[in-house]
């Protein structure tokens, strides 16, 4: 079987996207990093992961759902109905004023409930609900999710959902990823996109064989909010 394609996307959160909004493609064939690259929208990095042949593995950063209890409290019994309610609903969430839970200016949000499980596993992660400061992944994650439903159409398994296929997609966090494999994080790089996209898209390749066998889940929480790949695991 030949080796996968390996792809790291640095995602973006922003409302408007052009070449300068921070979303960045990294990709590795046979070891070699083969593209490191601006994109200008989410709807063209998803075009051109589509277009890649199979065997293929993915990794985007941004949360996949949202915590369970949200996703049950707006009726979703799947991860797709959270999919299809973040395109209904996903932009009022993120409006002026953000709908709560969503916030930008204070949290009211409990401490038990701003998190979904395997965040707690990768501190300091961010709270989908939040959308402001460095780091956070709200509105990425909100604009993205649609996007999943996309790329599960087009014939992509997305872990964990679905159990790893010759074309699949993982949820990554890049400052997990940089902190396990701290020697794919020398050297240079035009900006932090790049360095997150590189690093990730590298320790993905180390790991190809685990990601290609990876199984879905069977727990009702993961099934529901997800889970970030974690290699160390």
């Amino acid at each position: 079987m030949p080796e996968p394609t390996i792809i790291a996307v640095d995602w973006s959160g922003a409302k408007e996207t052009h070449a300068k909004s921070g979303i960045w493609v990294a990709v590795i064939r046979d070891g070699d990093l083969v593209r490191s690259e601006a994109v200008s929208s989410r709807e063209n990095a998803l075009a051109f992961v589509q277009s890649c042949a199979a065997p293929v593995i993915a990794g985007f950063d941004f949360s996949f759902s949202a915590p369970s209890w949200f996703a049950r409290e707006h009726g979703c019994d799947t991860v797709a109905d959270m999919w299809r309610l973040a395109e209904r609903d996903g932009e009022r969430w993120l409006g002026s004023p953000a709908q709560a839970p969503f916030w930008r200016d204070r949290c009211l949000v409990p401490p038990g409930r701003r998190f979904r499980r395997c965040e707690l596993e990768v501190r300091p992660a961010k709270s989908i609900f939040q959308l402001v400061g460095d780091g956070q992944v709200g509105a990425g994650s909100v604009r993205g999710m649609p996007l999943l439903a996309q790329l599960r159409e087009s014939g992509f398994a997305i872990w964990p959902f679905d159990r790893a296929a010759d074309r699949t997609a993982i949820e990554i966090y890049p400052s997990l990823l940089r902190k396990l494999a701290p020697h794919h994080d020398a050297g240079r790089h035009p900006n932090e996109h790049a360095r997150d996209a590189v690093v990730s898209a590298r320790v993905m390749w180390d790991h190809r064989a685990s990601l290609a066998t990876l199984e879905a889940a069977t727990d009702p929480v993961t099934l529901i909010e997800g889970d970030v790949w974690n290699p160390a695991r």
